[in-house]
This record gives C-alpha cells, structure tokens and sequence, in this order.
C-alpha cells in the first residue's frame, strides 16, 4: 500500500516533505521540477529545510560550511538566494567602502551576500552600536545604495508584482537603470540610478498591485543653493532657530512635492516636512515617523 501511495505521488510529480514553514504548513509539498532545479544548482547542498513564504518556496540549507536561503517558484524558477558569507569575502571595494563610512567603527554583526534573478548582486552589512542597529546594502563596486536604522528578513518580490514594478519604473524614469528591488514592510522599494543621482522609489500594494506613493533621492550640500528661494529661506529660518540642519531629503509624490529635513534639537533628531513654497508643514521625532 505504501508503495502505491509513493508512485502515486510521483505520477503527479510531488514530494512530500516533513517540515514546520512559515503558514504552519507540516505537510509541505515541493514538485519533482523545483526539486531537480534546486539539486542542479546547489549539488553540494545539505540539510536543506524547505518552507512555503508566500507565493514562493525556500530552501534553507548548508553548503560550503555556510547557512544560506534559496527561493524558487513552484515550478522550479530560481528567484533569489542569500548566502551567510564572512566580512572577509565581501568584495574588496565594499571592504573599503565600509572602511571609509560612518560605521567602521561599529561592530559587524553578520555578513550577507543576495543574488536575485535579472538584478545586480547586492550586500548587507549589520552592525550595531550600543543599542543601535543599521543595516547596510552596497552594490558589488562598493555604492552604498540603502541605509536601514533596522535589520529586516529579506524577501523576494512576486513575479507578477515585479514585472509591473519594473514596466512603472521605466514608464517613469525611462534612462534609470534598476540597482534593486525589493520587500519593505509589505510595500516594495526600488533603488535606481537616474541621470547620475541615486533614488528610492516606493510602491504600495494594493489588491496585489504596486502603486506608486513616492520617490525621494538626498539633496547633497553643494546642491541648497540651488534650492527654490523660498525652501532656503525656510532652511535658514530653521538654522535661526538653534536646530542645526542635517540631511535634507527630496520626496515627490501623487499628493505634490516636498522636503524633508532631518535637524537635530537640542541633541533631538527630528524631521521637519517642508513645501515647494516654503511652507512648514509639519514636524515629528525622526524615530517616529
């Protein structure tokens, strides 16, 4: 009986698998094809784990004497995989961009390599000093291109989201090129170059589908003088004040434009929203926005 409850299964090319996943799932069914897809790609592989993350299956497992994460289709469709690597295998000018930043002093927690399907190769660094925690995306040439004040779990966007993800980027930015995509708290962020300046471009899902909420790219110090008349004159009234100005971020949304100013107050880090105009909208703690 046995026997023929296993060749039925693999008649309708399924295994089964004994595993606790992410939707409490403990009779986790993997398709012969994704099973072959993954033994091609990581022959060396062992005490893989599968689970089911969404619309996506991955596999945690050892290889090379690190822990890594795969993600596949059901059909077998590599989409993403992360590798636990040392600090001492991160490319030589992400080494150095690290060296050279704000945080080489902070102690590095762990080391991440991603690879995605159709998408540069990126890399996380986590450090942490006392009882703050940033987390650190640099391409292979050593651009830091994401500064998180969180660690997060990194996941693939679904093939669906991302093809329209993509097609919207282009619609709006047709000379951008996509550094990276991905999950961010259930809304998807896009890093792209666009005419020599780094920006972020956020979409939010709604019924399954990306819309647009805004684009924002750091407005470098060489750059205020530049600003609209009635933007530096806010920033200078701000200055006046006893704040002392930091960053200043550029957001364009559906809603209009604007700027965000991260000032510190009396030893306070706070963002204050101003206008095109001039205009002080609003003014909230930098951790709580």
């Amino acid at each position: 009986m046995k026997k023929l409850v296993f060749w039925a299964m693999m008649t309708l090319g399924v295994i089964s698998l004994q595993s606790c996943d992410k939707e409490d799932d403990n009779n986790l069914q993997i398709s012969a094809g994704l099973q072959e897809a993954f033994d091609a790609r990581y022959p060396h592989a062992s005490r893989v784990d599968w689970e089911r993350t969404g619309e996506f299956y991955e596999a945690e497992f050892t290889e090379n004497g690190g822990e890594h994460k795969a993600w596949f289709t059901f059909e077998g469709v590599w989409v993403m995989t992360e590798y636990d690597i040392p600090f001492t295998r991160l490319p030589q000018a992400v080494q150095d961009a690290f060296a050279a930043g704000t945080y080489a002093s902070w102690r590095v927690d762990d080391v991440d390599k991603i690879e995605k399907s159709d998408m540069s190769v990126v890399y996380i660094i986590e450090v942490e000093s006392g009882t703050q925690e940033y987390e650190l995306t640099y391409l292979e040439d050593g651009t830091l291109i994401r500064e998180n004040t969180e660690w997060s779990e990194h996941l693939p966007v679904a093939p669906d989201q991302l093809s329209s993800v993509k097609e919207l980027v282009k619609e709006m930015y047709p000379q951008a090129s996509i550094l990276d995509i991905e999950e961010e708290k259930g809304n998807i962020e896009v890093e792209i170059r666009d005419g020599g300046r780094q920006k972020e471009v956020y979409f939010k899902l709604t019924d399954g589908k990306p819309v647009w909420m805004h684009t924002s790219y750091e407005v470098e110090r060489y750059e205020i003088k530049n600003l609209p008349e009635a933007v530096q004159q806010a920033l200078q009234a701000l200055s006046g004040s006893g704040m002392e100005v930091d960053d200043i971020d550029f957001f364009e949304t559906p809603q209009g434009n604007y700027y965000r100013v991260e000032v510190e107050d009396w030893d306070v880090d706070k963002y204050v929203y101003v206008a095109e105009n001039g205009e002080m909208l609003q003014m909230r703690l930098k951790n709580h926005v």
